[in-house]
């Protein structure tokens, strides 16, 4: 796969999306504007649950899918880890690049002294996990390892307990929480969670460890990129898209095209980090794609890395943000999902909300109106 110095996007294309713009954007600009106009309506109603005041963030309730698996957003995610650690029997293993919230790293420590076998490995250059998750932990007497990744992080997030897996993009820190963002409990899943933990913990402690063989649901490492531009690529009809960082030249590309084949590309970004996602972002709306910055509630991110495809066809959400860094350097951790409808639904209903209530320039905004 190309990274963003071996690719550089033709004038011919760029000018091929500008042609097409008037178009798409009037066909866009008709549909998002009869959305506002009717967002009064549907206030009160699952389909656009938007607050009368508007200043009163409302994530999606969890979605549970036909095989058991639940989509769970903001502090949903805790109150799902501290009830699976709380209701552990034999083991929990924690791979987080962040933890500093008390009452997770409680929740630890008692599982630890009721004999439940306590693991955890934190990224070695995290300043909250180095500074309150790690010694906090060590003082308990709970094995814990900090593992480099050279040229990189370990962004993973995953919760593995007994055989029950928590794994996206949340991070547990002590305000991570009220961010926009979602992870995935998966039931009785398969050993390539464990194992990938296991590896994680071998190499974090300076022993020699093969890396494991993964396979589908979950997708790591490069792999995620090739992940992301296939999925992309075989969308029909519809894209709905929440990104912390929209950067990875390969995935704009793969939009772009998306864009210019018909498909309905929706995207929310968050603001701060603009300067990354700002040339891919012009791109696409140039193209006609409805792509909005995400505007806080209380100085929270939106943190989701999440791609749907066609209404669930094909659903991608883990730690990876939508950047050659992440693709080629950091140790990551998404799930690719099929034929998974009330995750899309679930993020259809927090996206349209959002994107009704975004802004095209934070900048501009972010002084005067922003809470």
């Amino acid at each position: 796969m190309q990274t963003t110095n071996s690719r550089t996007w033709s004038m011919g294309r760029l000018a091929q999306a500008v042609k097409g713009r008037d178009r798409r954007q009037m066909s866009r600009g008709l549909t998002f504007g009869l959305l506002l106009l009717i967002l009064p309506t549907f206030a009160g109603c699952a389909i656009f649950p938007v607050s009368h005041t508007g200043s009163v963030q409302s994530l999606p309730k969890p979605a549970y899918a036909a095989n058991g698996m639940e989509l769970v957003w903001g502090k949903d995610v805790k109150a799902k880890a501290l009830a699976m650690i709380r209701n552990s029997h034999t083991r929990i293993d924690l791979d987080m690049y962040e933890l500093s919230d008390p009452d997770v790293i409680q929740a630890l420590n008692q599982a630890f002294h009721r004999h439940v076998q306590v693991q955890v490995v934190l990224d070695a250059t995290e300043p909250h996990s180095t500074g309150t998750g790690y010694p906090a932990l060590q003082k308990d007497g709970i094995p814990t390892e900090l593992i480099h990744i050279k040229s990189g992080i370990d962004h993973v997030k995953m919760l593995v307990v007994d055989n029950d897996v928590l794994i996206g993009g949340m991070n547990y820190g002590s305000s991570s929480w009220e961010n926009n963002d979602a992870s995935v409990y998966i039931p009785h899943a398969d050993g390539q969670f464990q194992a990938m933990f296991d590896w994680d913990f071998r190499r974090a402690s300076g022993a020699v460890a093969q890396a494991p063989v993964t396979e589908l649901p979950l997708v790591t490492d490069g792999r995620i990129g090739e992940a992301m531009v296939t999925a992309i690529s075989s969308a029909r009809k519809t894209i709905d898209m929440e990104a912390f960082d929209l950067s990875d030249r390969d995935v704009i590309d793969a939009l772009h095209q998306a864009v210019l084949r018909g498909v309905q590309v929706s995207i929310l970004v968050d603001p701060t980090q603009r300067t990354y996602s700002e040339s891919g972002v012009s791109l696409l709306q140039a193209a006609g794609a409805l792509v909005r910055y995400y505007r806080p509630y209380q100085g929270e991110l939106m943190h989701a890395k999440i791609v749907d495809i066609d209404h669930g066809r094909t659903f991608l959400i883990g730690s990876a943000n939508f950047s050659n860094q992440a693709y080629t350097y950091n140790h990551e951790a998404d799930l690719e999902l099929h034929d998974v409808p009330e995750f899309a639904a679930a993020l259809e209903t927090d996206l349209h909300q959002e994107l009704a209530r975004g802004t095209d320039d934070p900048l501009k905004e972010k002084e005067s109106t922003w809470t």
